[in-house]
């Protein structure tokens, strides 16, 4: 499975969005602070495309040097550290990126991206439904709750809901096997756990 990264927005848009956000200390973020911090996380996320690591966290760190409220370049500071497989700090990061992009399903989807990569499947899909929370049709969190949910060998109303979404929005044809495949298995499970309810002891 793939990461996904958060595209950052250069320019009026931004500088609008910062004039409220302060420091430490409640000083104003100057603006040329946050053009600044925009353009070095816009050539952090040209080095994520070109699959340049360790200009990428440079070039993203120093965003945040300039603007720590910069979700963006928290978010793509986390991909390019889950590549260099520094991953309590690109756990941090999607949670900082998390914070700071309330509505984007992205940063939790990346989080538990790391979290199966390491094989914890029950952190993995906590944090799936959290992305999902924020985007009930995002493929990728989709997928990842899906194999995550599988992995566990979990069957659960909200799970049979979530492989419905799925099998509505995936266009590939592989992963419409993987959704048709476990909608047959979950709603087995939750059939047979059904009638076992009402059997009489």
């Amino acid at each position: 499975m793939m990461y996904a990264r958060v595209a950052v927005v250069v320019g009026v848009a931004l500088l609008a969005g910062c004039a409220s956000n302060r420091r430490a200390g409640n000083a104003e973020l100057p603006a040329r602070d946050a053009q600044l911090a925009a353009e070095l996380a816009a050539q952090g996320e040209r080095a994520i495309d070109k699959e340049d690591w360790a200009r990428a966290i440079s070039l993203n760190r120093e965003a945040l040097r300039h603007h720590d409220g910069l979700g963006a370049a928290w978010h793509n500071l986390g991909i390019a550290l889950m590549q260099t497989r520094e991953n309590l700090e690109a756990a941090s990061s999607f949670q900082r990126a998390a914070e700071l992009l309330p509505t984007d399903p992205r940063p939790y989807e990346n989080l538990a991206l790391l979290h199966m990569n390491a094989g914890w499947h029950e952190d993995a899909l906590r944090l799936y439904e959290l992305s999902l929370e924020r985007g009930a049709y995002h493929v990728p969190s989709l997928r990842g709750a899906v194999l995550a949910a599988r992995e566990l060998n979990q069957s659960t109303p909200a799970g049979l809901e979530r492989v419905k979404r799925g099998i509505l929005v995936e266009k590939d044809p592989a992963w419409r096997v993987i959704f048709e495949r476990e909608q047959v298995r979950v709603a087995q499970d939750l059939a047979e756990r059904e009638k076992a309810s009402r059997r009489p002891n």
